[in-house]
């Protein structure tokens, strides 16, 4: 069984975007780059498995929803905020992925893989009419893939960790109680595609985090990361 060149100029490619978002955040932490070292080895490892496997990259956008997130009465008097008006909360429900990957077929149905990705949750505001904070939500995944192939059918399931990370913006607060944080859950996914071509897929994947009830009552508790349910309509390349 021959060995194959890693992708790597490929890979941290794909990645470039994520990581000047982070610099610029002053948020790329040593969580987030062990997370894409990992996924890299891991799919280098694999490399040597097999003769011929393709490399992809994966766009999806859709819907996304933040689980268990906070009620918005409790909003003024965790941050201290004069009441001005009733507070409020808005969800902008949507969610966005980029990913990169090898998959190996087999001589069966099968097929395997990993990938890396960068993903947006979304986004939570509270605000009254004085004072406001978004809740902003990103994710660094690593994911072991396995697909059933049927003519151009594809069935998906998908299971790892991400990365979640939290990065808020407030205006006119001065309370410190919430930061940046980020924290490695576990993930899911499952999905089915149709190959348009060889070389292109169109589908629609379902993604799962477990994370933790988020509420105003304390400092750790407004910085727990949330569970994540994400519908997405993912547009694939391989090699």
């Amino acid at each position: 069984m021959g060995e194959i060149a890693f992708p790597l100029k490929e890979l941290m490619l794909s990645f470039r975007t994520m990581m000047i978002y982070q610099a610029k955040q002053g948020v790329f932490m040593k969580k987030t780059v062990a997370t894409m070292f990992c996924g890299i080895i891991a799919m280098s490892a694999c490399a040597t498995l097999s003769a011929d496997p393709r490399f992809y990259a994966d766009l999806g956008f859709g819907y996304s929803v933040l689980e268990s997130m906070p009620e918005a009465d409790g909003f003024s008097d965790f941050f201290g905020v004069i009441p001005v008006g009733d507070a409020t909360s808005t969800a902008n429900n949507y969610g966005g992925r980029l990913a990169a990957g090898l998959m190996w077929d087999t001589e069966a149905r099968l097929a395997y893989g990993v990938e890396v990705a960068a993903a947006y949750y979304g986004v939570d505001k509270y605000s009254n009419d004085a004072s406001s904070v978004e809740m902003n939500y990103y994710g660094i995944e690593l994911l072991g893939v396995a697909q059933l192939n049927i003519d151009k059918v594809m069935l998906i399931g998908k299971v790892g960790v991400t990365d979640e990370q939290l990065h808020p913006t407030k205006s006119n607060i001065n309370n410190s109680g919430l930061t940046d944080s980020q924290e490695i859950l576990p993930e899911v996914g499952a999905g089915i595609a149709y190959a348009l071509t060889p070389n292109f897929q169109v589908g629609v994947t379902y993604y799962h985090t477990f994370g933790n009830t988020v509420t105003f009552d304390s400092s750790s508790d407004v910085q727990n990361l949330p569970s994540v349910d994400m519908t997405l309509l993912e547009v694939k390349y391989l090699s």
